[in-house]
Order: C-alpha cells, then structure tokens, then sequence
C-alpha cells in the first residue's frame, strides 16, 4: 500500500473516537436474516423450477461471506472527533469520507435506538443542520456515549446561538 493510500483524509492532530464494535453484531444480525432469506428463496426455486437456479443460492453464500468481511472493516472505519467549532465524522473504506459539521449550523440533536440495539446497548445519535445535505447518523455508540454527546453537542449549538 502506498503512502498516499493509507493518508487521512482528517488533520493529523485529530484523534477520532471509534463507534462501538457491537454495532458489528447489529448489522451483521440484520445482513444475516436478508441473507437467509433470499438462500431459502433460492434454494425452493432450484428444488422446484429447476437445478440452475441453485447458483442463486451460491450467489447468497458469497454474499453473505463478503459481508462478513466488510462490516467490520466498515464499523471500524466510523469515528467523529469534538473540535472547537465543529464535529468531524468519519466515515468509509474505499471511498473515505470526513463530514465538518459546525456547531452553530445545527437545529436538532436526537438520540434513537431500535430493538436490536437496545439489545446491544448501542444508539446513534442524529444530526439536523440548516443544510440537509450536512446531517449526520453517528450510529453504534454505546447508550452512555451517545447521551453524553447529545449533551455536548447541544451545549456547544446554544453557545454558538444554534436553534437547538
């Protein structure tokens, strides 16, 4: 890998926080189901219309075993950083992306959980901003976490006169 592969696209001096690994299990669960899904769908159409249709269910084996490479190289790649005037959210592997969201553009923090991850004990915490184009879901954080960031985040909009 070259040096200019491996750059950052994010300041050197930034230390990105990393979302929880649960998060993993969370989409790996839900990939999983869909996957199983459609290898039975398969696998019915092969045993009843006819034998070629089974390479759909090979299709859903490799798929299902690209996941499980993929996600957790996607959840490690997740990661947001406090600055002063602004949150940087880190996201991607092949194609990398950091967000700068200022403080004072955002109007709504919220913090959600679905069944799944509050069984894992994981939230994300979404942003609204002026912009739609700059929200932000910072997703798999552990409930504490997110909370707490909901806090510091609404705190630094209402000291930059945000319409939090």
């Amino acid at each position: 890998m070259s040096s200019a592969a491996g750059a950052s696209l994010a300041p050197w001096d930034v230390v990105f926080e990393p979302v929880s690994p649960r998060l993993v299990t969370a989409r790996l669960v839900v990939n999983s189901a869909v996957d199983a899904v459609v290898l039975v769908a398969a696998t019915v159409l092969a045993v009843l219309v006819s034998p070629w249709l089974a390479g759909l269910a090979a299709v859903a084996v490799a798929l299902a075993a690209w996941e499980a490479w993929l996600i957790p190289r996607q959840v490690r790649a997740l990661g947001y950083a406090l600055e002063e005037d602004h949150l940087l959210w880190r996201r991607g592997v092949m194609f990398r992306r950091v967000s700068v969201i200022p403080y004072g553009r955002m109007q709504l923090v919220e913090v959600s959980q679905g069944p799944l991850a509050a069984r894992l004990g994981i939230a994300e915490v979404r942003l609204h901003t002026a912009s739609a184009s700059t929200d932000a879901t910072i997703n798999g954080l552990p409930l504490a976490q997110a909370e707490r960031l909901r806090q510091v985040l609404s705190e630094r909009g209402e000291e930059r006169m945000a319409g939090l």
